[in-house]
């Protein structure tokens, strides 16, 4: 028979003799150049050509650690904001557990979700080699890229994009809603509320300086101290971000405005540290899986995902459907959306001790969700960030 002839082995035999499954397989072929040969529907390898493929690919990856049967792999999340929310819904319906089964069946690998108060939080947590994938938002990203400035072993690489909302969407100015503004300048006489160091801040002092308006009264509270003091008539604004813009009207504690200008739109990232997902390049395409799976039943189930939030975050149902609503659940990455990424300095507002940005392109990384995409049978994504705006027919 030919294969007797030339030495080949079946694609199942390579399986069972490296202990690797066929979607690592075809992975390996497609990135790192497996060599195989088509014969009808069947494909074959030569047997020298893969132990001699394996050996070096072998070198390559024992250079690190690598994660084996009955260890833990560490998810971050928050839930500060709608836009992050995703891998609550992974959480809860185990899509993970689920790839990780189909990938490694002989393994017993834990999974660990580290809720953390904030985006620094997980930063710190990636750094330290505690959190292996999370999900958090444009201006953390942004100041996760400068820390990777200073720390080389850091390497912050943006897998596929969370919850995205256009410009006017994402954040507002919350007022009272007996109190009428007709201008930015209309501010002048108040002060208003924004947390400290964050994407809120930022878009703030952005819009004020358009405006040639930086000598204003800013008051640094948490988003949930300005709703308290909103609804007890002791404060006149605040920059708020969804779900608060949807509690705040539902509540009728105040009124959106100025979301226009305060800048672009919003949009949480999957990120991991560049090293890592290089030598996990399974568990990375197993988790850009089970989130592009998460985004689909949102879209498609989105009361019985609104339920799962409520639990999980304790904001009212009404809230939280009104509130997801207002989001694009779609982990494909458009030109647009590394515009939006690349448009934050962390450096710019906050003083000399904050170090200026050495480059401001946040570095990024398809691969990953283009063979998850093909693994789940969605149209194939482009090797680079689409062009344009949002496709509302295609989402992943």
């Amino acid at each position: 028979m030919i294969k007797e002839q030339f030495n080949l082995i079946h694609i199942s035999e390579v399986m069972d003799q490296l202990d690797v499954s066929r979607s690592t397989i075809d992975r390996w072929r497609k990135t790192k150049q497996l060599p195989s040969v088509k014969i009808g529907k069947e494909i074959y390898f030569d047997k020298n050509e893969v132990m001699r493929w394996y050996r070096q690919f072998g070198q390559v990856r024992q250079s690190s650690p690598v994660l084996t049967a009955n260890q833990t792999i560490t998810i971050g999340y928050t839930t500060v904001s709608t836009h992050m929310w995703g891998p609550l819904i992974i959480k809860e319906f185990g899509f993970l557990e689920q790839e990780l089964r189909r990938i490694r069946p002989k393994d017993r690998i834990e999974i660990k979700w580290h809720k953390a108060k904030d985006g620094m939080e997980l930063i710190k947590g990636m750094i330290a080699g505690h959190i292996h994938l999370a999900t958090f938002g444009d201006y953390a990203l942004s100041v996760s890229h400068m820390i990777s400035t200073m720390l080389p072993d850091y390497r912050p690489i943006l897998l596929a994009a969370g919850g995205k909302s256009a410009k006017g969407d994402g954040f507002g100015m919350v007022i009272p809603t007996d109190l009428t503004l007709q201008s930015i300048g209309d501010l002048a006489t108040l002060p208003i509320a924004t947390t400290f160091r964050t994407n809120a801040e930022y878009r703030l002092r952005k819009m004020l300086e358009s405006h040639h308006m930086t000598d204003l009264n800013i008051i640094h509270r948490s988003i949930e101290e300005s709703m308290e003091s909103l609804r007890q008539g002791r404060l006149s604004a605040s920059i708020m971000w969804e779900p608060f813009l949807s509690l705040a009207h539902h509540q009728q504690i105040g009124k959106s405005i100025f979301n226009q200008e305060l800048g672009l739109g919003f949009i949480a990232n999957v990120v991991a540290d560049e090293r890592w997902a290089l030598d996990h390049e399974d568990l990375v395409v197993a988790y850009l899986k089970a989130h592009v799976q998460a985004n689909r039943l949102i879209r498609e189930q989105p009361h019985q995902a609104a339920k799962a939030f409520a639990l999980e975050t304790g904001f009212p149902l009404e809230v939280v459907s009104r509130s997801i609503s207002k989001i694009r659940w779609d982990a494909a990455l458009y030109d647009n959306d590394l515009k939006m990424l690349n448009y934050f300095d962390p450096s710019k507002y906050f003083g000399p001790a904050t170090p200026p940005l050495v480059s401001s392109e946040i570095r990024y990384n398809i691969k990953y969700l283009r063979i998850a995409a093909q693994e789940l049978k969605l149209p194939n994504l482009p090797a680079a960030p689409i062009d344009g705006a949002w496709q509302r027919d295609i989402q992943y």
